[in-house]
């Protein structure tokens, strides 16, 4: 019997609706503590007097401490467990973003941000390889897609916050209403360990405990010592390259446009009331996105719908650098977000199915840690086309990379759709 099976046999409908639920909280958690940026570091900006590169400087110090969060948090989850190493990276989020509410300097404010930053960087590849543990290969890539839709409500959220209050009371609240990120650590609290994981690490009975079902006389492969060697060994080096290159270009375009999108929208002559507005509404764009992200990836498989939305992206992208007119400038604003945050969603789903179990935390902690690489060095390059006031040019750059990224892993990345993942 495989481990599909297993999992297909022993865990409920209900129970996987509510790790969904539950793990889904904690990424929308991950995006509000992410897209708070392009709300606060205007208003920071202004108070403290700083200069755009500066700025771009309170942006990237939260991707330093993401990239070393995601960069251990695949071994700790292969080593430790799933659960226990979500409830410590969440820990760490929730108490630093909070206290980043009472940053007094520049100082402050990065330090604060690098320790949230490496609680949230860890957080969202643990929760991605949680969930897939917890799912059939029927319903697996449409439910790590609706995981990454949470990604839109939490964005939401966050703008949300910071029209009703950060707008008028000051940056601050945007952060301490950060302290939300209790909930979801109060729930992770009283959901049981990845089955997968208990399995492959030979916990037959603390499985049985948690899911009531009696494996008898099957056996399982017990999990191999997991590293980097691992997927980067011959069977894997050339599929984890071409991930990470995903990773990267993903990263690198949508935190290239979403963190500086109110400095972008300043550059085409949108006022700043209208900018907060246009971002907010962005934002709501993002879910129509996941939905058919969601659709696609089981309708026509993983390869066809990454190529489809990596190029709507890239042709949505330049359409966008050179808008000009009001209605055109939003009207491009929420095709590109439609398409890159559909992207975002067959990314999250597609990279486990890649990797079996054994390798799946580390697999997706190193692509998270690309990630962070590239948002880091994101918003120093849309501040150097803005600073030129060449903003066009830059975005064009990204549009190429979207286009090549999504030819390149549509033609050498295999197939997994309705594929079991052991």
């Amino acid at each position: 019997m495989t481990l599909d099976k297993v999992i297909d046999e022993s865990i409920s409908s209900g129970k996987r609706k509510l790790l969904l639920f539950i793990t889904s909280l904690g990424w929308a958690y991950v995006a509000a503590g992410v897209m708070i940026m392009p709300f606060a570091q205007p208003m920071v900006m202004t108070e403290w007097n700083l200069s755009r590169n500066f700025a771009a400087s309170l942006s990237s110090s939260g991707f330093i401490g993401m990239f070393l969060g995601a960069l251990i948090a695949g071994l700790l989850s292969d080593k430790f467990g799933r659960k226990i190493t979500s409830i410590l990276f969440l820990t760490i989020a929730t108490l630093f973003s909070f206290a980043n509410g009472f940053a007094t300097t520049s100082f402050n404010f990065i330090m604060f941000r690098v320790i949230s930053g490496f609680g949230l960087g860890g957080l969202l590849p643990v929760l991605n390889t949680y969930l897939t543990e917890f799912l059939n290969v029927g319903i697996r890539g449409k439910y790590l897609v609706l995981l990454e839709a949470s990604w839109a409500f939490g964005s939401i959220y966050m703008a949300i916050i910071h029209m009703i209050f950060g707008r008028y009371l000051g940056w601050n609240y945007d952060f301490i209403f950060m302290g939300i990120g209790l909930l979801p650590l109060i729930l992770l609290l009283f959901v049981p360990e990845s089955p997968k994981y208990l399995l492959i690490k030979d916990k037959k009975e603390e499985f049985k405990k948690l899911f009531k079902y009696d494996l008898k006389d099957i056996s399982f492969k017990k999990q191999e010592k997991s590293s980097l060697k691992n997927i980067l060994s011959k069977k894997y080096y050339k599929r984890t390259i071409l991930v990470w290159l995903q990773w990267f270009t993903m990263s690198f375009g949508y935190y290239g446009i979403f963190i500086w999108i109110k400095g972008i929208l300043f550059n085409k002559g949108i006022d700043f009331v209208k900018a907060d507005w246009y971002t907010f509404y962005m934002y709501i764009a993002q879910l129509p996105g996941y939905l058919l992200a969601a659709y696609f990836i089981e309708k026509i498989g993983r390869r066809k719908s990454v190529l489809f939305f990596m190029i709507g992206t890239g042709i949505s992208s330049i359409a966008f650098a050179y808008s000009s007119q009001n209605t055109i400038v939003l009207l491009m604003s929420l095709i590109v977000s439609i398409f890159t945050l559909g992207a975002w969603g067959l990314t999250y789903a597609y990279t486990p199915e890649l990797y079996p179990t054994q390798y799946r935390g580390t697999a997706n902690g190193t692509s998270s840690a690309v990630t962070r690489f590239s948002g880091f060095i994101a918003p120093y390059y849309t501040a150097f086309f803005l600073e030129k006031n060449i903003i066009f040019s830059g975005i064009i750059g990204i549009a190429i990379l979207f286009i090549i990224t999504g030819f390149l892993n549509f033609i050498f990345l295999p197939e997994t759709k309705n594929v079991e993942v052991n």
